[in-house]
């Protein structure tokens, strides 16, 4: 791995206050927000997959194409969204640092947002592991007409939320979210020239309610209340 990967994962404040010294820039942030989104089309693929298998084989025709063709539209759909998450993060960074009479250009937060995501990567690979061995364990019925696809899609999705598997990598993906917030309370100490008090409430605000509705629907979805 990049020596530099490895200091923003390990030392994020020795890494990012390095890096002030330098221009900002967004291309390593644009790389690693590329390689999220597309380990997060690999799960969106397996998920539509499971979804065109559920359909009566009429419907299915012409297969692979159709297919081929929905994996592509739900891989671009992710890149997209990855992106779109990228952005949407760091100006709500930006945002909530102006109260805290931030400075700093938009870019720069955006370049210390986009290095935060690098946690995510990891996390998505071990999510598309997780969700192609739950995947690949179920029994997709046999749909004989349209008006089964829902009752069997509930089915399976209940399935899946109660496989073990599952809850583990949501409660993996609370670690690896916690995981980027640490990298980011460095990134918008030095980006945005903010004490360390004020760049945690910066970021847990935000993060902090993100992570208290995962944990809701993670305990509602298990069952567990």
């Amino acid at each position: 791995m990049n020596t530099e990967f490895v200091q923003v994962l390990v030392n994020p404040g020795r890494f990012f206050k390095e890096r002030m010294k330098d221009e900002p820039g967004l291309k390593i942030p644009m790389l690693i927000t590329l390689v999220y989104g597309l380990i997060s089309a690999v799960s969106a693929a397996l998920a539509v997959n499971m979804i065109i298998a559920l359909l009566p084989a009429e419907a299915q025709t012409p297969g692979v194409m159709m297919k081929l063709m929905v994996a592509v539209a739900a891989a671009a759909t992710a890149i997209i969204t990855a992106y779109l998450t990228w952005f949407a993060v760091g100006i709500i960074f930006h945002l909530l640092s102006m109260l805290f009479k931030g400075e700093g250009s938009l870019k720069r937060t955006l370049e210390v947002t986009g290095y935060g995501l690098l946690p995510q990567v990891f996390g998505g690979i071990i999510g598309a592991v997780f969700s192609y061995q739950v995947i690949s364990n179920l029994t997709i019925p046999s749909i004989t007409n349209p008006e089964q696809i829902t009752e069997a899609l509930e089915s399976l999705t209940a399935l899946i939320v109660a496989d073990p598997l599952t809850q583990i990598a949501g409660l993996l993906g609370i670690l690896f979210i916690l995981w980027s917030a640490n990298i980011w309370i460095f990134g918008l100490k030095y980006a945005r020239n903010l004490s360390t008090r004020d760049a945690v409430l910066t970021v847990g605000i935000p993060v902090g309610l993100y992570l208290a509705y995962q944990i809701y629907t993670l305990i509602t979805l298990a069952g567990w209340i």
